[in-house]
């Protein structure tokens, strides 16, 4: 399924165990899912703009896992959600991301993320405390060079792409975190009303 580019507007939390952060150093990843975190609405210096549609990209840390429930899952974090624009402009940071993927990527193209979907990256991991809690963040996405690709070991995780408007979609459904709270905060499909 295709990332579905939008121009107009078109679930609860869960409580979980602590979880042991990772060191924070760079790891191994690959590029597993990208979440469409639909239409959002976008305000600069107290001056509303024009919605902005918004992606997040999930990246799994090859040969790390984490205990859910009692039950040992990969271990997969998300980057900051950014906005996406009908092509690739230096404006964003798409650009960024998807040349971490597709080195020769230029503005003016539209990007292909099914065919980054399972790519491998070196991924620097960051700790964001907040109150007593210290999370684990995606601080960089790097590229790694094509000689080195084929050593990283592959995902566990079945790569897919999001769709903001099919809640039952395995990417909208692995939501957590910022990229779940921003997903929340969708406009509608009139325009303005949150979904």
């Amino acid at each position: 399924m295709a990332l579905t580019r939008r121009t107009e507007a078109s679930s609860g939390n869960k409580d979980f165990a602590p979880i042991e952060n990772l060191e924070e150093r760079e790891y191994e990843g690959r590029l597993v899912y990208v979440a469409d975190l639909g239409m959002q609405q976008q305000e600069y210096k107290g001056e509303v703009k024009d919605p902005r549609q918004q992606i997040s990209l999930g990246v799994e840390i090859v040969g790390e896992t984490v205990t859910v429930d009692d039950k040992e899952v990969p271990r997969m974090l998300w980057t900051k959600p950014f906005n996406i624009f009908s092509n690739l402009t230096e404006k964003g940071n798409e650009l960024k991301y998807y040349s971490v993927f597709q080195p020769d990527a230029v503005p003016e193209t539209i990007p292909d993320w099914d065919a980054q979907l399972g790519k491998p990256c070196s991924v620097r991991v960051v700790h964001h405390v907040s109150g007593d809690n210290v999370y684990d963040n995606i601080g960089a996405l790097l590229a790694i060079p094509a000689k080195y690709q084929d050593g990283v070991p592959p995902a566990t995780i079945d790569p897919a792409i999001g769709d903001a408007d099919d809640p039952n979609n395995p990417v909208t459904k692995s939501l957590w975190g910022l990229p779940k709270y921003v997903y929340d905060k969708r406009i509608g499909a009139g325009g303005s009303d949150p979904v």
